[in-house]
């Protein structure tokens, strides 16, 4: 597996050092229950809610030879993170299979974005995402 991020349509892009083993896109539905005198509950379908995705790993203090290729060192990453958030701009999430086949392509959020350094100077982080909808024109 692969996992990119990107901003700015492109202009910046990251290749993450390490993979976790479980990464688990969750999506919902905004369905809504009735309660009826004579059917019961009902359950009306409701739109598709927004995805999210939490990832827990490492950054790499420098690149290791067993890091996926074209990722950097870990400070980088802390800095993307931390600018893209404070400018409230949505982030481009890629996730693919070795062979190149997208699993996941969302513009998303940064909902929370926590890190500690390590003895050696590599960072541990959490990361939540949540999907981001580009309101269309009329």
């Amino acid at each position: 597996m692969n996992l990119v991020v990107s901003a700015d349509n492109n202009r910046e892009i990251l290749v993450f050092p390490v993979i976790p083993r479980d990464l688990k896109p969750q999506s919902s539905s905004n369905n809504e229950e009735f309660k009826t005198i004579n059917n019961g509950t009902l359950n009306i379908i409701g739109d598709l809610g927004l995805k999210s995705l939490s990832i827990e790993s490492i950054f790499l203090k420098k690149k290791e030879r067993w890091a996926k290729a074209g990722s950097v060192e870990g400070q980088k990453y802390v800095d993307f993170f931390n600018k893209w958030r404070g400018k409230g701009v949505p982030i481009r999430l890629i996730l693919s299979t070795k062979d190149g086949r997208e699993v996941l392509n969302m513009a998303c959020g940064i909902e929370n974005f926590d890190y500690c350094y390590d003895r050696v100077e590599n960072i541990k982080y959490s990361l939540n995402l949540k999907e981001y909808r580009f309101i269309r024109g009329v």
